[in-house]
């Protein structure tokens, strides 16, 4: 039986604060494969794990505890350390990520972490150290709200290798500009191809060239997103659930590609991915889909947690 991986979407959103240490490590408590996490850039060039290209006023709140309002700073043009003054680990209140994650638990005090933050709390965990699944955030439509593709792979690809990360990561994006420029600077690294068809938020267009996807539409493809992919050079293909088939991840496998699709929340959608043989899902809710795996018959991977944790008999 193949198997199907979990990660779990920044951190596990459901249970903790979205992108933060708190948030990985409730994640890795309750056992996960790897780690989905978003980066941007600062004005400073150092890679911020953060989702929204601003400061949302409904996870954020200043050095003096209010929360920010009207008009916030873009991420790309705060420095490090004007990033670091800032809180997320509570949501607003009345809001509507309030009202999406009741059973999220805050934490006071959690500042937005750099790349390098988690990359030394990664390095400390025990038993196991899951994959960190990296989302690079960019979006062609604005490009004043991130460096051009090629700073921003120039950025990326430094960092993994002062870490010594470049074979230890899963690089993704929608904007497919930005993941050619990574391969251009290195072959070594693992990259996920992002794709939304659907409405709302669609990068993929049934008409027409998208700004997304770098000359590499599926009208050239014979209306093939794996074709298009593979011709790309992606490793995996990262679909919105609501894109997938049991048919169109067949035609992925067959060409190489691995199918780890996002996000994946309840248990029917669990069941679906597994009948549909994906090899890997995203949650919000890490807990529920470990259950579901493991009654499947999946392997599931082990709790881990720093080894200050499990020295101190919180782990």
């Amino acid at each position: 039986m193949p198997n199907c991986v979990i990660h779990g979407h920044r951190g596990a959103r459901g249970l903790a604060p979205e992108n933060t240490l708190a948030g990985f490590a409730s994640a890795c408590a309750i056992g996960v494969h790897g780690l989905e996490l978003d980066i941007l850039i600062s004005a400073d060039e150092k890679m911020v794990v953060h989702h929204d290209p601003r400061l949302s006023s409904d996870l954020c709140r200043d050095a003096s505890g209010n929360w920010v309002e009207g008009s916030t700073p873009a991420i790309y043009a705060l420095t490090e350390a004007q990033l670091r003054t800032y809180d997320v680990g509570t949501v607003r209140p009345g809001s509507s990520q309030e009202a999406r994650f009741p059973s999220q638990q805050g934490t006071n005090e959690e500042p937005i972490p750099m790349f390098s933050d988690l990359v030394r709390w990664w390095q400390t965990l025990t038993p196991y150290q899951p994959l960190l699944n990296v989302e690079l955030k960019s979006d062609p439509r604005y490009p004043d709200e991130s460096p051009d593709p090629d700073d921003y792979a120039r950025i990326v690809v430094g960092a993994l290798k002062q870490h010594h990360l470049l074979t230890s990561v899963w690089l993704q994006a929608f904007d497919w500009r930005l993941l050619q420029s990574i391969q251009r600077l290195s072959d070594e690294i693992f990259t996920g191809y992002l794709s939304s068809e659907r409405d709302h938020d669609a990068t993929v267009l049934q008409e027409g060239i998208s700004p997304w996807l770098a000359g590499f539409d599926p009208c050239h493809f014979s209306s093939s997103l794996p074709e298009a992919i593979k011709a790309a050079g992606g490793r995996f293909w990262g679909p919105a659930f609501a894109d997938l088939s049991k048919e169109r991840v067949q035609e992925a496998q067959t060409l190489g590609l691995s199918v780890h699709t996002w996000t994946l929340n309840e248990d029917e959608a669990f069941h679906k991915a597994v009948e549909f043989g994906v090899d890997g899902i995203t949650s919000d809710y890490p807990d529920r889909a470990r259950s579901v795996m493991q009654a499947a018959g999946f392997s599931v991977a082990p709790p881990s947690a720093t080894a200050e944790s499990v020295k101190a008999g919180t782990a």
